[in-house]
């Protein structure tokens, strides 16, 4: 039977050094206004506003929001210094499903393009996903990663008059909506005088809002909800005259700085009945998208492209890829986005004579790291493996690095194909350099009576195994650091048919199509948990001469944490919960245990947030002793 347990023979304080990271940098909390009124006007006078949860976008931002935030200018290369970049702060709360947004603007010169240019103008535009299109568009040949994204644009696109005020459109995706104000709305207020730079203006206040219940989401629902989206503030100056030595177009984004897609990266906004303008610090977010299990001290991997060692045998696989996926699959893949962001594209797919697809593999991804090392398996049962190099799969994988400073962390692409002999061939950015080096390690394994580039036969399969050594990845030179991976993949699935003319070729990519290098799509973010140890029997650690604690994880936990032990002689065990007032608040009895290790489950319901001491006792006859730790429970 298939397990993946915790183990670690860490000590408590180096296990809490090393937990899951707070996501600060993409996750952006919607306190509910708890009954506060909000009109809008374009001025964000109501107290509430001074509550709500809110992030700076500027040029030469201090704060980098990684991985896909940034500024830059867009159009001009940086052949010039702008006099007045980019500078706004962006604010987030929400009534209920009514996320209201505002952004107030310092700007000496606020207006549009007298060319009606559609970038060249001030103003705010998001990304943000839509669920319900989800629902016709991935049915198709081709399921690209834009259909899902509505682009909300607050701008003075298209303004031509002095004194004019933004007006909200919609670029290339969501026209349906752009005149719906039942899903959203918006207000402006402009000190000083827009399309006209005859005297310096001050800067311009926005408010909005948008209904998430028809892009069908639900903050109310008691477990909150949230939304992929991103924010980009686009300032262009000095068009009313054009003054050639200070015209100039900066934006500064959070996560993604266009409308009608997620290239770089997206964020999320939260909401949750609970978190309210009253309610205190916003909860701390530190669950990833996915997470990765370490192998065990002494175990190895060979890398010959058979997934058949031990650690590859106790691993589930930690998500499967499938042309024309069903909703269901869909809803099943790991992270925040990934349901949403998965998409697939085939090559003539929309031809009026293109064969059908008779065998849509699916692509079962295995990963598992050790030491500096992520390791990638993949199981296939693909009944016509083509040798051409279009089987296969990409890691996208983020550098911790970007080309220059504002600019997104750049995405590593590293392809693994299949050729005519079945051979791996290491392609894109896994090739070797010119003196043999490559960051990656690959291997096939055909599975069965599998054949390579023979259409008259039914093949079984086949299996890739791949080793990435991340050191040689920008950013990870010195390590995993906080243990966080940017991550992607695309699964490549060629079909040669007799007769040929009923070949085809498709691929699915899961977060980041891997297509460029800050092009190809946000990635997930991934965490290698050095609490999750593959473990079996065979790799069971000596028992202690007395009870060990292991550690809990998650620390800091929300509503559930699992506190792992090693007992050393079967014997009676129980654990006590105590605030920091030495208040007993929670007891488990364990009953009797077999020597080895074990985990408490505690749910924390009644439980207030703050600092707790656990206490676990352990008996054997007259034998004793107990082990005490610390945990956090968070809003």
């Amino acid at each position: 039977m298939k397990t993946a347990t915790m183990l670690s023979l860490l000590s408590l304080w180096a296990l809490q050094a090393m937990a899951q990271p707070a996501r600060t940098h993409d996750i952006l909390w919607a306190r509910d206004v708890a009954g506060a009124a909000l009109t809008l006007d374009g001025r964000l006078d109501e107290p509430v506003w001074q509550q709500a949860e809110k992030i700076d976008l500027l040029w030469n931002n201090p704060t980098f929001f990684a991985p896909g935030g940034g500024w830059d200018n867009f159009f001009d290369s940086f052949t010039i210094e702008p006099t007045d970049p980019v500078h706004g702060t962006l604010y987030v709360l929400r009534d209920g499903n009514k996320l209201w947004i505002g952004v107030v603007a310092q700007d000496k010169s606020i207006g549009g393009d007298p060319a009606n240019d559609f970038f060249r103008n001030d103003g705010l535009i998001i990304a943000i996903l839509n669920k319900n299109r989800r629902q016709t568009a991935y049915s198709g040949p081709h399921y690209t990663k834009d259909v899902n994204v509505d682009e909300f644009f607050f701008t003075w696109r298209g303004s031509s008059n002095p004194g004019d005020l933004p007006t909200l459109n919609l670029g290339g995706r969501g026209g349906d909506l752009t005149d719906d104000r039942t899903v959203w709305d918006g207000a402006a207020t402009v000190d000083g005088s827009s399309n006209d730079d005859a005297t310096e203006d001050i800067g311009y206040t926005l408010e909005l809002w948008i209904d998430l219940s028809k892009l069908g989401f639900d903050m109310t629902q008691p477990e909150g909800d949230h939304v992929p989206i991103s924010f980009a503030l686009y300032d262009y100056d000095y068009a009313w005259p054009a003054d050639p030595a200070r015209q100039y177009l900066s934006r500064a984004w959070w996560q993604n700085p266009w409308g009608n897609d997620m290239p770089h990266g997206v964020g999320y906004v939260l909401g949750r009945p609970d978190v309210t303008v009253g309610s205190g610090a916003v909860p701390v977010v530190n669950t990833p998208d996915l997470r990765i299990p370490v192998m065990p001290l002494g175990a190895t991997l060979t890398i010959d492209g058979k997934l058949d060692e031990s650690v590859w045998m106790l691993l589930e696989p930690t998500l499967s890829l499938q042309y024309q996926m069903p909703p269901e699959a869909l809803d099943a893949l790991p992270g925040l986005f990934g349901p949403y962001q998965t998409h697939w594209f085939r090559p003539g797919g929309d031809a009026p004579e293109a064969p059908p697809v008779v065998d849509a593999t699916a692509g079962r991804i295995y990963l598992v790291a050790s030491g500096t090392t992520l390791y990638v398996g993949l199981d296939t049962d693909d009944q016509a493996i083509n040798g051409d190099l279009s089987d296969g799969l990409r890691i996208n994988l983020r550098a911790k690095q970007n080309s220059r400073p504002g600019a997104p962390y750049v995405v590593k692409r590293f392809r693994i194909g299949i050729d005519s002999t079945g051979a791996a061939v290491l392609m894109d950015e896994a090739q070797p350099d010119t003196a043999g080096n490559t960051p990656v390690q690959a291997a096939v394994h055909l599975k069965g009576t599998s054949t390579v580039a023979d259409p008259s036969d039914v093949d079984e399969g086949y299996q890739l195994e791949i080793a990435i050594d991340l050191t040689q990845i920008p950013g990870y030179e010195e390590g995993l650091g906080d243990g966080t991976l940017g991550i992607g993949f695309t699964f490549f699935d060629g079909d040669a048919l007799d007769p040929a003319d009923q070949s085809y070729s498709t691929f699915v990519w899961y977060m980041n199509e891997g297509n460029a290098d800050i092009w190809g799509g946000p990635t997930s973010l991934a965490y290698v948990d050095p609490l999750w140890v593959v473990a079996n029997e065979s790799w069971s650690a000596e028992l202690p001469p007395t009870l060990q604690l292991l550690g809990n994880a998650p620390n800091p936990f929300r509503s559930q944490t699992r506190i792992a032990y090693l007992v050393p002689e079967a014997g009676q065990v129980e654990l006590e919960v105590f605030d920091l007032l030495g208040r007993q608040v929670k007891t488990i009895a364990a009953g009797y245990q077999h020597p080895g290790r074990h985990e408490f489950v505690l749910d924390a319901t009644g439980m207030a947030a703050g600092l707790y001491v656990y206490r676990i006792h352990w008996q054997a006859g007259a034998r004793r002793a107990q082990a005490t730790g610390r945990l956090i429970l968070g809003h």
